[in-house]
């Protein structure tokens, strides 16, 4: 045993007058025997883990009329929102889903020139109200230039903002949307006070968004830690962020994966890391990528040295579930937010040139293969599951499948 010492139960001391070669072979084969014994004892044996079953998946396209593209969904459970774009002004379009599946343009109201330019970012919808950001590469530097919307599905307008809220000096990209309560809270990044970027969110009053400040709180940066996030869900009356903490150590870079939640809209804010480990390597970097959430109890997908993870994190403590499939994501790609189906979890994973679907259920796992293209946005919709990829040439799908 390494580090054993007098006081070990392990430490072996050799009593006895000095002896010759001859001697001393046996007495060494022997110690090194009881120390392979002590060792194996010591080590808690790998328990095999029972692969995956097949899940049967049968996918059909969804066709979307006039060249449209789809680039992301929208639920609040009754009804499926396909955010999309396409050759006309504005490019955005809104399309809602009928019970029969037909598909309804939802109108548009842009003002402000980059209204008629925009693509969705993300949309969101609860109670019957709508809201979403969209975004256009613009001005000298070509950063985004964001607008946000607000409305119904009889109607959604553009609530213009002054340049200062979300551009300007400082100003990162924005990251998602999602509802704490009844209240739309926005997700981005902006300089901080110390360190590179904090994680940034902004809250709405009547019609104007506002930045809360982020340094010298669990969202703000240090010199040793760089924190990040690129995921925003409800969580009952608040929200929780998915990403990672860079920890900065003298000759060495950690990248951990971590959330943040919040009771209400903006705050207090607690960041909780997340266990992770691969079989060849403990540092290897992490990252939360997205989260969904039932009360106070979330489940959140990510990465774990390239590979898909997922953990569970409840009120007071986070877990990992044993037997996670082990997927290989492409460089560039993330695992989607997970998907509730009754009990059982579902998540759509990029892998390859398409994607592989994870359900779980119970202890039990079982794969399935997804559609072609880098999956970009997954919903429940009734008894199916639909999901938008995109492909190299930045065209996108829309398809879905009857979950069994």
């Amino acid at each position: 045993m390494l580090g054993a010492t007098t006081d070990s139960p392990h430490f072996v001391r050799v009593l006895g007058p000095r002896v010759t070669d001859v001697s001393v072979r046996p007495r060494f084969l022997v110690l090194l025997l009881a120390s392979a014994l002590l060792a194996a004892a010591c080590t808690t044996p790998v328990r095999p883990v029972a692969p995956a079953a097949t899940l049967e998946l049968a996918w059909q396209e969804v066709t979307l009329p006039g060249g449209i593209t789809p680039v992301t969904l929208a639920t609040d459970g009754s009804r499926l929102l396909v955010g999309a774009h396409g050759p006309g002004r504005p490019h955005a379009r809104l399309l809602s889903v009928g019970p029969s599946g037909t598909l309804t343009d939802v109108p548009l109201t842009p003002r402000s020139p980059y209204a008629f330019e925009g693509l969705w970012f993300q949309v969101v919808t609860r109670d019957g109200r709508v809201d979403a950001i969209a975004g256009a590469r613009g001005g000298a530097h070509g950063n985004y230039r964001w607008t946000t919307w607000s409305g119904t599905e009889d109607g959604v307008a553009e609530q213009e903002q002054p340049f200062g809220v979300f551009g300007s000096y400082g100003a990162g990209d924005l990251a998602g949307m999602a509802y704490a309560g009844a209240s739309p809270v926005i997700l981005g990044a902006w300089q901080s006070q110390r360190t590179g970027l904090d994680i940034a969110v902004w809250t709405r009053s009547a019609e104007r968004w506002t930045r809360h400040r982020s340094t010298d709180t669990p969202l703000g940066s240090t010199a040793q830690e760089v924190v990040s996030a690129t995921s925003i869900a409800s969580r009952g009356q608040g929200v929780v962020l998915s990403g990672s903490v860079t920890h900065l150590e003298p000759g060495s870079v950690r990248v951990e994966p971590a959330i943040w939640t919040s009771p209400g809209q903006n705050g207090p804010w607690t960041r909780t890391g997340l266990p992770y480990g691969t079989a060849t390597n403990d540092t290897a970097p992490a990252e939360a990528q997205g989260a969904t959430c039932a009360g106070q109890r979330c489940l959140v997908s990510g990465t774990a040295g390239g590979r898909f993870s997922l953990w569970v994190a409840d009120k007071d403590t986070v877990s990992q579930p044993a037997g996670i499939p082990e997927i290989v994501l492409p460089e560039n790609t993330a695992a989607l937010p997970p998907v509730l189906v009754g009990e059982d979890v579902v998540v759509v994973v990029p892998s390859g040139g398409g994607s592989t679907i994870v359900r779980r259920s119970g202890s039990s796992w079982s794969v399935g293969d997804g559609p072609q293209g880098t999956p970009v946005s997954a919903l429940r919709h009734g008894d199916e599951l639909w999901v938008v990829t995109t492909s190299a040439d930045g065209s996108g799908s829309l398809v879905r499948s009857r979950l069994h």
